[in-house]
């Protein structure tokens, strides 16, 4: 009885390795197949971060405006707060320059309709007066634009400096009409350079003084040197005033 038991005890010993064996090369297999699953799965998740990167410079590029870019989340996709601003924002301006467009062709507009003056004995828009019949006492003054070119007279560093002086308020059109561009050459109605429009002292605003039988007036935003016999613009500087 003792010999069999030392018999299946000697068994046992000589078949434990033979079954160990076996598992450790198990779980050797098992370590280097969850590697491989590892490295594999590192390599998609690179993969799919480059489109998303991609994605997010274009959307960056795309929205980058005056106001600067968009947010953009960690899934590429850009706030939607940002994008509805710019948005509005290029919607404003396709407003401003359609804008400018129409306010562009109705000057156009009005400096047609001023280039052949219809002359008209009562007064209406976009008309001058007839010109006068009588004989005048002097000679007309000949009149040089020179004088823009002489440092004494300039009005627009003046006027930087001065802004307040520049700026008369309200401006009251006789007869309503609007503004419409005067050109040199052309005959205003007398309503337009009465007293109530002159400018006492053109110098205060650095404006040659008028020889006599002329004046400089306001017209709206505009310095009009007129000529007060017939109401004839002989010099003119467009948007003088603020």
């Amino acid at each position: 009885m003792r010999n069999l038991l030392i018999a299946a005890l000697m068994a046992s010993a000589a078949a434990t390795p033979a079954l160990a064996a076996p598992t450790d090369r198990e779980q050797d297999r098992a370590e280097r197949q969850q590697e491989r699953e590892d490295r594999k799965q590192d390599r998609e998740e690179r993969r799919e971060a480059r489109p998303k990167q991609q994605q997010q410079q274009q959307i960056e590029t795309q929205v980058h405006v005056k106001e600067g870019p968009a947010r953009v989340d960690a899934t590429g996709r850009a706030n939607r707060q940002d994008v509805e601003t710019i948005r509005n924002v290029r919607q404003a301006d396709r407003v401003e320059r359609i804008e400018d467009r129409q306010q562009a062709r109705e000057l156009r507009q009005a400096e047609r309709r001023l280039t052949v003056p219809v002359v008209s004995n009562t007064p209406r828009i976009g008309t001058q007066p007839p010109a006068r019949v009588e004989p005048r006492h002097s000679s007309p003054t000949k009149w040089s634009e020179n004088w823009k070119k002489d440092k004494r007279y300039d009005w627009w560093n003046w006027r930087n400096r001065n802004r307040l002086l520049f700026n008369l308020g309200y401006y009251y059109d006789p007869f309503g009409w609007g503004y419409q561009r005067y050109d040199i050459g052309y005959r205003m109605w007398p309503s337009y350079y009465n007293s109530s429009f002159w400018l006492n002292d053109p110098w205060q605003y650095r404006l040659p003084y008028a020889p006599p039988g002329y004046r400089w007036i306001r017209y709206y935003d505009d310095a009009i040197l007129i000529d007060t016999w017939d109401g004839r613009v002989v010099d003119v500087i467009y948007s003088f005033f603020w």
